[in-house]
């Protein structure tokens, strides 16, 4: 196992790397695994190039298990728990999940930054939709073709589908927030140049600025600059 760690400007993102087999499992027994962590905080050497980090980001998985009471655990003893972002999606049952990690860091008195809804809604231009007719059978061509030709100025609108919804037709990541007195800091609709970006390993914000969802992402690091200011060292 190598424990690779992805820098950015003065920041990281610490997350795991299985060397092998492109196919297949790897099994890691939870041991193995939570060793590594203090093995990160203690024997890492964080100044570099960038002469210290600003920010450690560590990415835990959905749940309250023993690795997320270790992780805070070995974080509290280095007094370098500054908050966190706690991310959702709408469903009910991811809720219904993350409501136990807003109570997890209550009780372990971690500071709640903010609270994200991903892919609470779809967005897309026209000309990127597939349509069909009452018969299932594909009229993209054709609704492309007369929209190209009668109204083209149509094609580059962006078309946004809230995919939850309460029944009041507001926000239960929103409501959430509300019941448990922590910001809430936005949502994150689905975009396929974002799932692209993603996928070809480039930054989205710099490829897509103008792209709704990439202005999301930068008011997300803005609230955290602003939640958590770094003072910038002049040379």
């Amino acid at each position: 196992m190598d424990a690779r760690l992805r820098g950015f400007q003065s920041g990281c993102h610490v997350y795991f790397i299985f060397v092998g087999r492109q196919r297949g499992s790897c099994c890691l027994e939870r041991p193995t695994k939570e060793c590594s962590y203090p093995a990160i905080l203690t024997e890492v050497d964080w100044t570099g190039d960038t002469d210290g980090l600003d920010y450690l980001i560590v990415d835990t998985p959905p749940g309250t298990s023993d690795e997320h009471i270790s992780t805070v655990q070995y974080l509290q003893k280095a007094g370098a728990v500054s908050g966190a972002v706690v991310v959702t999606t709408p469903e009910e049952v991811s809720l219904a999940d993350v409501r136990k990690e807003l109570n997890f860091c209550q009780k372990t008195k971690v500071p709640v930054l903010g609270l994200v809804e991903n892919m609470g809604s779809l967005q897309t231009t026209l000309s990127q939709l597939t349509f069909a007719n009452g018969q299932g059978e594909d009229q993209t061509e054709s609704v492309l073709k007369e929209l190209k030709e009668k109204c083209p100025h149509l094609l580059d609108l962006v078309a946004t589908s809230n995919l939850f919804q309460t029944e009041s037709g507001s926000s239960g990541t929103k409501n959430m927030a509300t019941q448990y007195s922590v910001p809430y800091w936005g949502s994150l609709p689905l975009n396929n140049s974002l799932l692209k970006c993603c996928e070809e390993g480039k930054a989205f914000a710099e490829e897509c600025p103008d792209v709704p969802a990439a202005k999301v992402l930068k008011s997300f690091a803005d609230k955290l600059t602003k939640a958590l200011p770094v003072e910038m060292g002049t040379n």
